[in-house]
């Protein structure tokens, strides 16, 4: 199943296009950048691709290099286990994602910012949080 995917159209595609800026990070980036310090990932995808995960974990890889080069901007349930699945079908996955809401409220825009680690670092504390409400019991 495909949770989300980068090159499907974004509201400010097409405005970007023609005022001439590049494409900006995806915010699936920060997502999978967040899922693999959290020990989501599948153990097919961490022995796929540990060299990348430990550049990301260094901060040499940026989380939207990250998610083009391993998962060629896509988010399928493969690149999860089944807790990471779990929570992506609660929180990303859908038209009423809260993780793109959440985006917006921290980043100004879930989908024209910038691909860095400050905009990740301003994200994942959220994340964080969210995470610990699902993992909470109700």
């Amino acid at each position: 199943m495909k949770y989300d995917d980068a090159s499907w159209p974004t509201p400010n595609d097409e405005c970007r296009l023609r005022r001439g800026h590049p494409v900006q990070a995806h915010p699936s980036g920060f997502f999978l950048a967040w899922a693999a310090f959290q020990g989501l990932l599948s153990r097919d995808f961490e022995a796929d691709y540990d060299a990348e995960i430990e550049a990301l974990a260094e901060r040499l890889l940026t989380p939207g290099a990250f998610l083009r080069y391993c998962c060629d901007g896509q988010l399928v349930d493969e690149d999860f286990n089944a807790r990471g699945n779990a929570f992506v079908a609660n929180y990303l996955n859908g038209d009423n994602s809260a993780f793109l809401a959440d985006v917006e409220a921290v980043l100004a825009s879930p989908f024209a910012v910038l691909d860095n680690w400050d905009n990740f670092d301003r994200l994942k504390p959220l994340l964080d949080q969210r995470f610990a409400q699902w993992l909470a019991p109700r």
